[in-house]
């Protein structure tokens, strides 16, 4: 059994044997014998934020997110953040959150580096599947780099296993930018226009996209942002209604409210279109004033190519999923 500590006496009162481990009464903090006291994970609050902001504020050469999110993460009704405690001190944070009532996201493991390699990723791992599960989750999924090899041991260890390979095409937007793989030089517009889709059209385009290459290599799964759900005929509805929904000769592409980035949840395209359809979606995101394109696109060479002739960054990315 996995030992956690708990403030007093041990009041778990349910175990949990899919995860080894208890659960205190109301399924969030996960709980050992006081006498083995090291650690324990519960609920972040906002007294916590000082000490999070402090530890996740240089976790990359860029920064962080979290110090951002964490305030809008421990207020999320619809998720739940979490923190390893020692001494009284959070030491790691993690954010989970239900993206439909039976699929949870995870994202945001972060740890202090005085305390990595310790095994505190892992439980926060534990955690955050137990709360997923007893929201009612069947599934937990999570994104990871593809040149992560801590993180993915990591979770490999916890039972997550990779289930979609991922690119994330990017480019600026605006001003023509010169890349290798385009020639470098200005193009003019498309020679695919994409045209907002119609409500009438959901079914269509949902069939169209599920039955072909790209669809089943992404697993019926579409990206918003930086989360993933299996997409379904009410999405592309909604998104047809909301204006986010285009057809692309033959082809579909949905795309999600715009940020300073035109983001592309999911792009349904032939390999003898692929091109021309990335270059219509640029032309729709200059046209919307957006800095940069987003495209989440399944791994698959010729996509790939297509997009980097089109003058996108391709970074390699999994989805690791864990059944609940």
């Amino acid at each position: 059994m996995s030992r956690y500590e708990t403030e007093g006496a041990l009041i778990a009162d349910r175990y949990h044997p899919r995860f080894a481990l208890w659960l205190s009464a109301d399924g969030c903090e996960l709980l050992a014998d006081p006498r083995t006291l090291t650690m324990h994970i519960r609920p972040a609050t906002t007294s916590d934020i000082p000490a999070i902001v402090a530890f996740t504020t240089g976790t990359f050469e860029w920064g962080d997110y979290v110090p951002d999110a964490i305030a809008e993460w421990i207020d999320d009704p619809d998720g739940m953040a979490m923190v390893a405690v020692i001494d009284g001190e959070p030491v790691g944070v993690t954010h989970t959150l239900l993206l439909t009532p039976t699929e949870a996201w995870a994202h945001g493991v972060r740890i202090h580096p005085d305390h990595r390699g310790q095994g505190t990723a892992g439980v926060l791992a534990e955690s955050l599947m137990q709360w997923a599960h007893y929201a009612g989750a069947r599934v937990v999924r999570l994104l990871i780099e593809d040149d992560n090899t801590s993180s993915m041991k990591q979770v490999d260890k916890v039972g997550f296993r990779r289930t979609v390979h991922l690119m994330r095409a990017s480019r600026p937007v605006g001003e023509a930018t010169a890349n290798p793989q385009g020639n470098g030089v200005r193009r003019g517009p498309s020679n695919l226009v994409a045209k907002p889709g119609k409500v009438q059209d959901a079914t269509m385009a949902m069939t169209s996209w599920a039955s072909s290459e790209i669809g089943r290599a992404t697993r019926g799964l579409v990206g918003i942002e930086w989360t993933f759900h299996k997409v379904t005929v009410d999405d592309v509805t909604r998104a047809a209604r909301s204006g986010h929904l285009w057809e692309i000769g033959s082809g579909w592409a949905m795309t999600s409210a715009m940020t300073p980035l035109f983001q592309v949840a999911m792009v349904d395209t032939r390999s003898e279109d692929a091109y021309e359809t990335f270059r219509a979606l640029t032309d729709v995101a200059n046209n919307r004033g957006a800095e940069g394109l987003v495209v989440w696109i399944p791994a698959l060479d010729w996509l790939t190519q297509a997009a980097r002739r089109a003058g996108c960054d391709v970074t390699p990315m999994s989805i690791w999923e864990c059944s609940l």
